[in-house]
C-alpha cells in the first residue's frame, strides 16, 4: 500500500506542479548527506519519516450486509497517517526555493487528493484521501531532523496523507429464518332460519 501512496504522490506531482520528470528527478529516498552527494540534476524528495494510525478518525462501527440467509460483517478501516517531507535539490538555492513554492502552491490546492492522481490500491479507498501541508502541529522538529541526517537546515515542506488500511477480514453468518404462516378459515356463515 504505501507504494501505491508514493506513486499517487508522483503522479500528483506531476499533474498539479507539474514537474517533467525529464528535467526533475522525483525520489523517495533518506535525504543523508552521502545521497545528497549523489544527486546531479534538480531533484524534489518526498522522505516518508513517519507512519501511525489517525487516532482521532478511529471508528470500531461494524456494518451488516444481508443477502437472504446469510449476512456479512465488516469492521471499519484503520485510518493511517503517513508523513512525508518534501525537499528540493539543486544547485541554486533560488531554484530550490522556486520549486518548493510551486510545490507548496499546488498541494495547498487540494485537501482530498484529486481521484485521477490515485494509483493502486488508493483507487479502491473507502474515504477520500486527506492531505495537509504545512501544518505546525504535525512538522517534526528541523533542527533535530537535518541534525540526525548530517546537514545543515534545509527549506522542506511537511505533507500528511491519511489513508485506509482494510487489516480484517469481513466474517460470514448465517442467519437463523423464520417462517410465518397465516392460515385464514373458510369456515362457510352459519344459514339464517327459515
Amino acid at each position: 500500500m504505501i507504494q501505491d501512496v508514493d506513486d499517487t504522490l508522483k503522479e500528483l506531482l506531476v499533474q498539479l506542479v507539474p514537474i517533467r520528470t525529464a528535467d526533475i528527478d522525483i525520489k523517495f529516498d533518506m535525504p543523508t548527506k552521502d545521497w545528497s552527494a549523489t544527486v546531479t540534476k534538480p531533484t524534489v524528495n518526498l522522505f516518508l519519516y513517519d507512519v501511525r494510525e489517525n487516532h482521532e478518525l478511529r471508528n470500531s462501527e461494524r456494518t451488516f450486509t444481508r443477502a437472504d440467509t446469510t449476512g456479512t460483517i465488516t469492521r471499519a478501516p484503520v485510518r493511517v497517517d503517513l508523513s512525508y517531507l518534501i525537499s528540493v535539490w539543486t544547485s541554486d538555492i533560488s531554484d530550490e526555493h522556486q520549486l518548493l513554492g510551486r510545490i507548496l502552491s499546488a498541494l495547498v490546492q487540494f485537501p482530498l487528493l484529486p481521484v485521477a492522481v490515485l494509483k493502486g490500491a488508493m483507487q479502491s479507498q473507502p474515504f477520500p484521501v486527506h492531505a495537509w501541508i504545512a501544518q505546525p502541529e504535525r512538522l517534526p522538529n528541523p533542527w533535530e531532523f537535518w541534525g540526525h541526517m548530517d546537514h545543515g537546515m534545509k527549506a522542506a515542506l511537511n505533507y500528511v496523507l491519511t489513508a485506509s488500511v482494510q487489516p480484517f477480514a469481513s466474517e460470514s453468518v448465517k442467519l437463523a429464518t423464520q417462517s410465518v404462516i397465516t392460515l385464514t378459515s373458510t369456515v362457510p356463515k352459519p344459514r339464517a332460519p327459515q
